[in-house]
């Protein structure tokens, strides 16, 4: 008896003493505080349908910035920080908000985020292979020289605009990254810098439709900013012909020509996985990074034809089309 009880003591002196981030929640119920930067996303229907398909029961509470980090500094310090206590995790989308929502939490609760694009370089977590704290979650990169390689498959490169918004650190790294890669394909790289609040945007797109800037074809990144103006930068640059090379299907389903682009629902499904692990003692900061597995290559097939641009037979045999 004496035995039993000592044993039996030493376990619950043992869990008592474990830090927070390797105690998970009992049981299957849940409450996730959700940190959109832009509303719900592919990736967050993604967490939500596999953490369900799990046989998780989630009570969520959102937390939408609509794109403005002032509105996203407010809510998380006067609705997330003082209600810690009353979630198990927060899930935080995107580089923006998932760094400011890492420097509220500062370890205190498990933070998952997904599709960051450059978690390293952001300073969200030490490496990708382990993250270094409370936190873990999925990158958005498809590696650049697979889009760069993609992309000289269907067009001569010989001057490449990249265009972007220099106030978001995921496309300035992805822009710095494509000037090394430019070295070794052998091509110029042209910067379009266009951050929201001004008529940069419009500008550049009127720029390449006078040929005041001429290219051979205009790359557009990860960049929330470029994606809320999709359509405008799609329906600008195909009635200009001009070939556009996307990192995100929103652009090409609004007209950019093609790319090689990450499949955000299965990204979010990922960030449930590693709740899941999280659930089952895993410590998020010996879990990875965790990065697109088999992008696809879209294809939009409306701007090929006013483009009139052949694509390779293999290429199309494996691609998504969109009109």
């Amino acid at each position: 008896m004496t035995k039993r009880f000592i044993t039996s003591f030493l376990l619950v002196l043992a869990a008592s003493l474990m830090p927070s981030s390797a105690v998970p929640a009992a049981g299957k119920d849940l409450r996730i505080a959700m940190v959109q930067w832009r509303g719900e996303t592919e990736a967050c229907r993604g967490f939500k349908d596999a953490l369900k398909e799990m046989g998780y029961s989630v009570q969520y509470t959102v937390i939408n910035a609509a794109q403005n980090r002032t509105t996203l500094g407010r809510l998380l310090r006067e609705e997330l920080l003082p209600n810690l206590k009353n979630f198990d995790y927060v899930y935080s989308y995107g580089t923006t908000a998932s760094k400011m929502t890492k420097t509220i939490l500062n370890n205190k609760i498990p933070h998952v985020f997904s599709n960051v694009t450059a978690p390293v370089e952001s300073e969200i977590v030490d490496s990708m292979q382990s993250s270094g704290g409370n936190i873990s979650g999925t990158s958005n990169r498809v590696p650049l020289s697979l889009q760069v390689e993609t992309a000289i498959r269907v067009v001569r490169l010989k001057t490449l605009a990249i265009m972007f918004n220099p106030r978001e650190k995921n496309a300035a790294v992805v822009r710095e990254n494509l000037q090394e890669i430019s070295k070794r394909y052998g091509f110029q790289v042209i910067d379009l810098r266009s951050a929201p609040g001004s008529d940069s945007l419009q500008n550049n797109l009127q720029k390449l439709s006078d040929g005041s800037v001429s290219v051979d074809a205009v790359y557009l990144p990860l960049d929330s900013y470029h994606m809320t103006q999709a359509k405008l930068i799609g329906s600008k640059l195909r009635s200009a012909k001009i070939i556009t090379i996307a990192a995100q299907k929103k652009y090409i389903e609004n007209g950019a020509l093609f790319g090689a682009i990450p499949d955000y629902y299965a990204l979010g499904k990922e960030v449930a996985g590693i709740v899941d692990r999280h659930q089952k003692g895993e410590a998020l900061r010996n879990m990875a990074i965790i990065t697109p597995k088999e992008p696809l290559i879209m294809i939009n097939k409306t701007t090929s034809q006013a483009l009139n641009v052949e694509f390779p037979k293999d290429m199309l045999a494996k691609a998504v089309t969109v009109e």
